[in-house]
């Protein structure tokens, strides 16, 4: 990622925060049952495998990320499936459990899979997106994100005019991607702030092409800890969304 002139004098620092990251766009459209995707079917061999809530009642199923079409990132697995759920409620989740299903091993046979999502039309709460589509992926690079307290101890009352707008610009961590660094719309959680979950497992940001938003104008974030990502353990995942 380049560096405008005006930040030259950052570079030193800017870099050594650089993290690679996965751009995600999207493609309206409809999609295998193991392909990368916003809403639809998930993969499922049977209706059992769909994950529910400690009620019993079905989650929302929001993501999937087939590994195998994602540049490789460090610490992630390089193949697989990564599902992602949320609680059905009308606060999309916020103040229950999601749950993160890592599928090490999947098949490429739509016979022997459900081909339809066989709770998407009984969801009492309202999806965050209005449309399923592909998602696709594409390699870069993020600096600190203009949240994390390092940025602001770093820079702030320490810039011009100039080279503040010129930090925002480079370090406002907006879209939709894996790694990198997150955007909080309102405040960083504390398991961010203090070091505990790490590792920006998704961010969903507001876009057209799905129709994808959280409340008003807002996004989302799964975290987990490099330790438990690099020991394939999803348990522990922590899910959060904001607004304006």
């Amino acid at each position: 990622m380049e560096i405008p002139d005006k930040l030259k004098k950052y570079e030193e620092y800017l870099r050594s925060t650089e993290k690679p990251a996965n751009e995600i766009t999207f493609t309206q459209t409809s999609t295998l049952p193991w392909e990368s995707k916003c809403g639809g079917c998930p993969y499922l061999e049977s209706e059992e495998d769909y994950p529910r809530d400690e009620n019993g009642k079905p989650m929302m199923f929001l993501a999937q990320i087939n590994l195998d079409e994602m540049p490789p990132l460090e610490d992630f697995p390089e193949h697989g499936l990564l599902q992602f759920y949320i609680g059905d409620d009308d606060m999309l989740g916020l103040d229950s459990a999601c749950k993160v299903i890592y599928i090490s091993e999947y098949k490429k046979d739509a016979s022997a899979l459900l081909s339809e999502n066989p709770f998407e039309n009984v969801y009492t709460g309202q999806t965050p997106f209005t449309n399923e589509g592909k998602i696709n992926f594409e390699r870069s690079s993020r600096f600190i994100c203009t949240a994390c307290r390092e940025f602001e101890e770093k820079f702030c009352g320490k810039t011009d005019d100039e080279e503040w707008d010129a930090l925002y610009e480079l370090c406002y961590a907006e879209g939709s991607f894996v790694g990198g660094y997150p955007l909080f719309v309102q405040q960083a959680p504390a398991y961010y702030d203090d070091g505990t979950y790490d590792t920006v497992l998704l961010q969903l940001d507001c876009e057209d092409e799905c129709g994808i938003m959280f409340g008003d104008s807002g996004n989302c974030n799964f975290f987990i800890s490099k330790e438990d990502l690099k020991a394939r353990n999803f348990d522990n995942v922590e899910y959060d969304w904001q607004c304006c």
